[in-house]
């Protein structure tokens, strides 16, 4: 029995499992309303377009621009060429105007 040693008291351990978590909540609430944030960018981005119906080539060079790539687009690109390449041009048709912005929600 001598050779039985005494048992120690309790020894307190650090827990840092309270302040990881409330680190991890806080990283995690910062990602979050970054991703709200640039949704947010992304979608307010929208690009508002300025055109100038007196300037029929201008316009129709800003418009077929823009149009270019969109499904659709081929048969008005043809009809907006009339007011490209010339150098004098007619007025720009507003009812051609209109179903542009119509079709592709300018």
């Amino acid at each position: 029995m001598d050779k039985l040693r005494d048992i120690k008291p309790i020894v307190e351990v650090n827990d840092y499992s309270f302040y990881i978590f409330i680190a991890v909540l806080l990283f995690s609430i910062f990602v979050i309303i970054g991703i709200i944030y640039f949704i947010y960018k992304k979608w307010s981005k929208k690009e508002k377009y300025v055109f100038d119906l007196s300037d029929s080539k201008k316009t129709a060079y800003q418009l077929i621009e823009i149009i270019r790539d969109k499904e659709g687009s081929k048969e008005y690109i043809d009809k907006l060429h009339l007011y490209t390449y010339k150098k004098e041009v007619p007025p720009f048709d507003e009812t051609l105007f209109n179903e542009i912005k119509e079709k592709f929600k300018l």
